[in-house]
């Protein structure tokens, strides 16, 4: 499996970075959410939960989720989050952008889109000093995009960016499959990993798709 840069993803001024696209028309507008399951949801048998230390967070950050996403809206309309847009608090239910545990709080879009319609959205990850090291699966999330459609259901489909904010070139990648790693601004050679800071908090620099 082969890590692929995702252009824009995390604390930055740009909304390219990911894409849904709905091969048929949804009758609400989508949210999307994190969990802290182990397969893809809703997994049988299984309990949705959030105890996990990334959503749980620690002292270093005030005890809050440290995943956060932003829905830019359609492509073609979409708009960016702003400079440094990871959010310092939760908002309870809905807002763009905000913190994600499970359906605490969570991003919900703006507009329901149609017909083959492509939604785009960016995730960040803000990680405090005392996270602990090493993470095993205290850091393993779950991205859950709800949608509602009456009739047939739409057929999804993932992209992530590979190109530039102005002229994206999407890559598609799996649900269920192929994962997303959060890592330093500069990854060298394989090492794909996030370095916590001695105090305070750190943002995921980069992030990569393995496909």
């Amino acid at each position: 499996m082969i890590p692929n840069k995702v252009t824009g993803a995390g604390n930055i001024d740009a909304t390219m970075a990911y894409k849904v696209k709905f091969s048929k028309a949804l009758s609400s507008t989508p949210k999307i959410e994190a969990w802290d399951n182990s397969e893809t949801f809703p997994a049988v048998g299984t309990t949705s939960t959030t105890t996990k230390e990334i959503f749980t967070g620690t002292a270093g950050n005030g005890n809050k989720p440290m995943l956060a996403g932003y829905i830019g809206g359609l492509v073609g309309a979409a708009t960016k989050p702003g400079s440094n847009w990871h959010p310092a608090s939760a908002t309870a239910g809905a807002a763009n952008p905000n913190l994600l545990k499970g359906n605490t709080n969570y991003v919900m879009a703006a507009v329901v889109p149609g017909e083959n319609d492509e939604l785009v959205f960016n995730l960040s990850l803000r990680v405090p000093y005392d996270a602990t090291v090493p993470s095993t699966n205290s850091m393993n999330a779950l991205i859950r995009i709800v949608y509602n459609y009456t009739g047939m259901a739409p057929d999804i489909t993932l992209a992530f960016n590979e190109g530039t904010e102005a002229v994206p070139s999407w890559t598609s990648f799996i649900a269920g499959t192929h994962g997303i790693r959060f890592c330093n601004a500069e990854v060298v050679g394989t090492d794909y990993k996030l370095t916590l800071p001695e105090e305070g908090q750190v943002y995921a620099g980069s992030q990569y798709v393995t496909i």
